[in-house]
């Protein structure tokens, strides 16, 4: 009764408080802001409904979070270039959590809005591998939650797992959803922070997707019970490398095929993956592989060689690349410009992928 409940109340565009979020800004037709008390904070997510959601039949969710510096309604519009085109086309409820934030100036120009995910809690200057980044690192923002970041922190020091864990629950409790079919993806911090949270909730999510992130050597985790992962970035990719080299800000971060052999447990298919072939991804533009195709957590790894730190399959980067709010999410920080809208009918094949390879984890034909 509840799930129908926050339907109507959506589809009216009506204001309601309690189980269904706290939403206060008049609602689009597709997409609203909610927000989540954690620890706390008031923390924000905005929902997606494709056309096809009628609070009775339970679809799929895609959980997406945005990068370093991004916001969940820059991220959808910006870095994905209308991601929820492809949610609406492939049935799925999309949610967008915020990071937190805080305002501070990153280059010395205007203070700003400085987001991120915490990602791995701890290791602001070493992990268990050894140092995270090099002596002439470029120096980042604190958090101010953190305290001390060293010489290589960079992230929030709140309590992101927590969070994502409890707006799961939400999701479940608000929405017609199937409880067994969430997907959590994100690019940059986003997928550095999906990819921790693929490990430590690996009981509330069916599989994890990363563009253009991973953890930090010696982060690499493996997950309670066996997940699929999805793999893709760019071979020019100097932000997040993909090979674990030196970033040309001085950070390191795993190399994907670090990341798939934590991920998989070590297992021996890991280092023996074979050539994986798409319809949705074009030959001329990405290789993908797969390791340990016939387990229950099979990695996919797709690799962009001519792809820089964006969105896979997009001619270039838009607008501010997602440093920026939609309007919906306008009130709530009001020192970011506002993102140039996507254009429709795109066909991005990252987008497609992401979605086909959730389709094939649901039905198990990877």
């Amino acid at each position: 009764m509840l799930k129908q409940i926050c339907f109507l109340a959506f589809s009216a565009a009506i204001l309601i408080t309690g189980g269904c979020g706290h939403g206060d800004e008049t609602p689009s037709p597709k997409m609203q802001r909610y927000v989540l008390k954690h620890n706390e904070l008031l923390r924000e997510y905005f929902v997606y409904l494709p056309s096809r959601y009628d609070g009775e039949r339970e679809l799929p969710v895609g959980i997406f979070m945005h990068g370093y510096g991004g916001t969940a309604t820059g991220t959808e519009a910006e870095v994905t270039q209308g991601l929820n085109q492809y949610a609406e086309e492939y049935g799925y409820v999309m949610v967008y959590p915020q990071s937190t934030w805080f305002m501070s100036s990153v280059d010395g120009g205007d203070p700003r809005e400085v987001t991120s995910w915490n990602h791995i809690s701890d290791g602001f200057d070493a992990g268990p591998a050894g140092p995270i980044c090099t002596a002439d690192a470029t120096r980042y923002p604190c958090p101010p939650e953190c305290g001390n970041c060293g010489q290589c922190g960079w992230t929030s020091c709140h309590d992101d797992v927590g969070f994502l864990k409890a707006l799961i629950d939400r999701v479940v409790a608000d929405f017609a959803v199937a409880e067994n079919r969430f997907f959590v993806a994100g690019f940059g911090n986003g997928a550095m922070m999906a990819n921790r949270i693929g490990c430590e909730a690996a009981d509330k999510i069916a599989a994890v997707a990363l563009f253009g992130g991973r953890v930090e050597p010696g982060f690499e985790c493996t997950p309670a019970r066996p997940v699929p992962m999805l793999q893709a970035n760019g071979g020019k990719d100097e932000t997040v490398p993909a090979d674990g080299r030196r970033s040309e800000s001085g950070y390191f971060f795993a190399s994907t095929a670090s990341i798939t052999k934590f991920w998989t447990d070590g297992a021996s298919c890991a280092a023996d993956p074979k050539d994986w072939l798409s319809p949705v991804v074009p030959q001329d533009e990405a290789h993908c592989t797969i390791a340990c195709a016939d387990t229950e957590a099979p990695v996919i790894d797709c690799l962009w060689p001519e792809g820089n730190h964006r969105w896979p399959g997009t001619a270039d980067f838009r607008g501010s690349n997602g440093y920026c709010v939609t309007p919906l999410q306008a009130a709530s920080m009001p020192d970011q410009t506002i993102c140039v809208a996507p254009e429709e009918n795109t066909n991005f094949w990252g987008s497609r992928l992401l979605f086909e390879f959730f389709r094939a984890v649901a039905s198990g034909s990877i």
